[in-house]
């Protein structure tokens, strides 16, 4: 067993450079918990900056793209449409992160943890659509309804959209510090203004970043 699960690991994370690799000690968590605190409180309060309320621009181009491409690969299952659009939006950042930790680029990975932390925020937004007063749909007509009008119906999360929706909130609030952190610690050593290490393709920094496990 234990040798199936290094197995995974090193298909995963060949380099043991994702985030689960680093030793952040208190002033890393101190700098994610402050993070991911602010960042919620911006996205939820009364003066939080308009750009809040824009970041899903960023990503509602993947989210429309899935549900075609989800009702092409499930012959026009309905259920299936609904939950591509979702499932591409958090997927593709989620894929490119993976995608990048298996070839031991750890700075792109960091990225595409921002990017996720952005559909994290996206979804939170829908997920707790039935709140506003007015939502914007795309390829919307006046009969359509939003995806999680009927989302929260199969997962049997009618009435808790609040709950819902600043729950993506703090994921997405977390990701972001993470990845804000995370980023900022690898690019700093990998221009090593010191020069007390030589970053080289050939190691990519595998000793200078973690601990070999």
């Amino acid at each position: 067993m234990k040798k199936i699960w290094t197995r995974f690991w090193d298909f995963i994370d060949p380099g043991r450079k994702g985030p689960w690799c680093w030793q952040y000690g208190w002033k890393g968590i101190l700098f994610i918990g402050l993070g991911t605190y602010f960042l919620y409180q911006w996205y939820v309060g009364p003066r939080h900056c308009p750009f809040a309320g824009l970041l899903w621009l960023m990503t509602i181009g993947i989210h429309e793209a899935g549900h075609p491409i989800f009702r092409f690969l499930f012959l026009g299952n309905f259920k299936m449409t609904i939950w591509g659009g979702t499932l591409m939006e958090v997927g593709v950042p989620l894929l490119c992160f993976f995608s990048f930790l298996h070839r031991g680029k750890e700075i792109q990975a960091d990225v595409c943890l921002l990017l996720l932390s952005i559909s994290f925020y996206s979804v939170g937004h829908y997920t707790g659509c039935s709140l506003d007063p007015v939502i914007s749909l795309l390829n919307a007509g006046p009969e359509t309804l939003p995806d999680w009008d009927y989302m929260h119906k199969w997962l049997g999360t009618e009435g808790y959209e609040w709950h819902m929706r600043h729950a993506f909130y703090w994921l997405s609030a977390f990701t972001a510090a993470l990845g804000s952190f995370l980023f900022i610690k690898h690019f700093w050593k990998w221009n090593d203004p010191n020069n007390s290490k030589k970053y080289t393709d050939q190691d990519d920094g595998y000793g200078f970043f973690n601990k070999q496990y």
